[in-house]
């Protein structure tokens, strides 16, 4: 009978031994599945930017492609287009500028001819005597010479 009991007990413990490595076994495997799993949906995102960066390419060499098709005929009546809107566009700034500069020279010089006996009495009327000014002007042109 003790014998018995005996095989029993190493019977028993070889179960849970074999149990326990089962046990370990899943949980490598189901370990695994999930790298595997985080992999594959890696590999899919990069797939999908891959086949997106793709179709971009593609539509971009058919841009390309159609452009290439141009003769040089073709090519060369776009360019004298191109060449002919932007130089009336710059002979037309240049009217524009030229007309902004000849009023707002003739306001400053209207504005000067108008405010000119006001300026020359404004240090009497702030306090300053004519010679004090004068004095102070050509001390500063005679600085400005030394």
């Amino acid at each position: 009978m003790g014998r018995t009991a005996n095989d029993i007990l190493v019977l028993v413990t070889k179960v849970n031994s074999s149990q326990r490595d089962l046990d370990r076994q899943v949980e490598e495997a189901v370990e695994a599945l999930s790298t595997s799993t985080d992999l594959i949906s890696n590999l899919e995102s990069s797939l999908e930017e891959r086949a997106k960066r793709l179709k971009e390419l593609k539509e971009e060499y058919q841009r390309v492609s159609n452009l290439a098709e141009l003769t040089k005929e073709q090519g060369d009546a776009v360019a004298k287009t191109l060449e002919q809107t932007l130089g009336q566009g710059q002979s037309r700034e240049r009217w524009i500028t030229f007309v902004i500069s000849l009023f707002s020279g003739l306001i400053i010089f209207v504005l000067g001819v108008f405010l000119s006996d006001w300026i020359q009495e404004l240090p009497g009327k702030l306090g300053f005597e004519g010679s004090e000014v004068r004095r102070g002007v050509e001390t500063v042109i005679t600085d400005i010479a030394d």
